[in-house]
């Protein structure tokens, strides 16, 4: 049965390890981040803005560690883990939107808001550039906010020719890439990540949703058993 590689950072892989455990598809577990914190900005960083939108639960995370507080900011997060994240912190999201990537939020959110209005996005140091063009692009004024610095972690086994990888970032992606040349089957978690997975030789498929059932459906993968999804 084909082995499912996981790549996020390993305290967002455990959920997804032990759920596929209990479906019974073989997996590995391969970090290939890890994420450094960035000087905190100041406490007023987030006055005289309108909205936040998170991409991430790592960006969620961030957020919270470096002592912010959304104010009376209105908040959007991308996917079920960014809203789980804020949700977990007491933090309701007002946009309600479950798609794959920062661009796809950035669009559904420029769709929904009329503009003008101040879009706070916190994130790595390292971000794609997409979200903040397409929302630049329909007149909102937009403050990126790294927060953290996402760092590669070579990866410590060469998955078998039967295993397929799931990358959920461009960063896993070139941290793979970077440190060694065979280039697998992967499943790519939304269509800025299947860029970078396609830039780099990987043959990939893209997931119709930023959730593990709709990884392993695009990976042809069958789920045994469904049930509730942990949050990630």
């Amino acid at each position: 049965m084909t082995r499912v590689v996981l790549t996020r950072q390993q305290d967002q892989n455990r959920p997804w390890v032990q759920r596929l455990q209990d479906l019974g598809i073989p997996v590995l577990d391969m970090p290939l981040l890890t994420f450094e914190m960035l000087p905190a900005p100041a406490p007023e960083t987030t006055c005289g803005v309108d909205w936040i939108l998170f991409t991430s639960p790592r960006g969620v995370l961030a957020f919270v560690r470096a002592g912010l507080r959304t104010g009376g900011c209105r908040v959007g997060g991308l996917g079920h883990g960014t809203v789980g994240a804020l949700t977990e912190h007491g933090i309701a999201d007002d946009l309600g939107f479950a798609g794959r990537d920062g661009a796809e939020l950035a669009t559904h959110f420029c769709r929904r808001v009329p503009p003008p209005a101040t879009v706070l996005l916190p994130g790595p140091a390292e971000r794609v550039s997409a979200p903040l063009e397409i929302l630049a692009d329909a007149g909102f004024t937009v403050r990126p906010l790294p927060l953290y610095r996402t760092l590669p972690v070579a990866p410590a086994t060469v998955p078998d020719a039967a295993d397929i990888i799931f990358f959920c970032s461009p960063s896993a992606v070139r941290a793979f890439a970077d440190a060694r040349a065979e280039r697998p089957l992967c499943v790519a978690i939304g269509e800025t990540t299947a860029a970078a997975c396609r830039a780099r030789g990987f043959p990939v498929r893209v997931a119709r949703h930023p959730d593990l059932e709709s990884m392993l459906r695009a990976a042809g993968l069958e789920i045994p058993n469904p049930a509730p999804e942990r949050p990630s």
